[in-house]
């Protein structure tokens, strides 16, 4: 049987508090209660209060303003899951977004990856693996492939400050025509963790993506996975 992970004292106060920011509690002027009445409310010290403000602090959930207390952060930024384009395509949010590449390799499709790109076995495809910022704060990391042989010399066109989505319709003449996302749940391993600054095990949102062209060619196919409470994710269904 698998053992439950003990959470510490600090754990506890902050994630009663990250569930109450979540469903509205401290909805009107966003106020969370003082450091006294935390204390009193939890039974536990300043030390393990403070530590677990700290931590909303630095998950953007909440801000210090000095000498008038702590409040609810203003809104996340918005991803609408059901778009066409790419994250910065997609993104509604104030402040700079920025991308940060963790790999970029090329190697010879394997069985099951050539399968999934439409592709034979052996040929050339070019893994991309990057996190997504917004204010230099972790928001998603993305782990995208995409078939070398339809799309020759992506790999050498592509850095921090390109959008791949951009490049696909400017040099390729690339149409985005359907894209295809499962959403589920993931958590962070010890690499993943550092990548995203979140702790090791914490959950996250699991987006696996397959674009496709008007000719049903698979464009790419990519894993992102999102630091839920950094990012909102929205969807809206329209009447035909």
């Amino acid at each position: 049987m698998v053992q439950p992970v003990a959470m510490s004292l600090h754990e506890q106060v902050r994630n009663t508090l990250l569930f109450e920011i979540e469903t509205g509690v401290f909805a009107g002027d966003g106020k969370l209660p003082t450091e006294p009445e935390l204390c009193e409310r939890f039974g536990v010290s300043r030390i393990t209060v403070r530590r677990a403000v700290a931590d909303l602090e630095e998950m953007g959930m909440v801000t210090r303003r000095q000498g008038r207390g702590t409040f609810v952060a203003a809104e996340r930024p918005s991803l609408g899951t059901m778009a066409m384009g790419g994250f910065s395509d997609q993104l509604s949010a104030a402040g700079p977004t920025s991308r940060r590449i963790v790999e970029a390799t090329t190697t010879a499709a394997d069985e099951a990856t050539a399968q999934r790109l439409g592709v034979r076995a052996g040929s050339p495809v070019f893994r991309l693996i990057r996190v997504f910022l917004l204010d230099d704060v972790p928001l998603s990391l993305d782990d995208s492939s995409y078939s070398l042989e339809r799309y020759p010399g992506l790999d050498t066109m592509i850095d921090d400050a390109t959008s791949t989505y951009r490049v696909l319709r400017e040099t390729f003449g690339v149409h985005f025509h359907e894209v295809e996302r499962r959403i589920g749940v993931s958590f962070t391993t010890v690499e993943t963790a550092l990548l995203l600054d979140r702790p090791e095990h914490d959950a996250l949102i699991r987006i696996d993506k397959v674009a496709r062209d008007r000719k049903d060619a698979i464009i790419h196919m990519s894993t992102v996975e999102v630091v839920p409470s950094r990012l909102e994710l929205r969807m809206t269904a329209r009447e035909e």
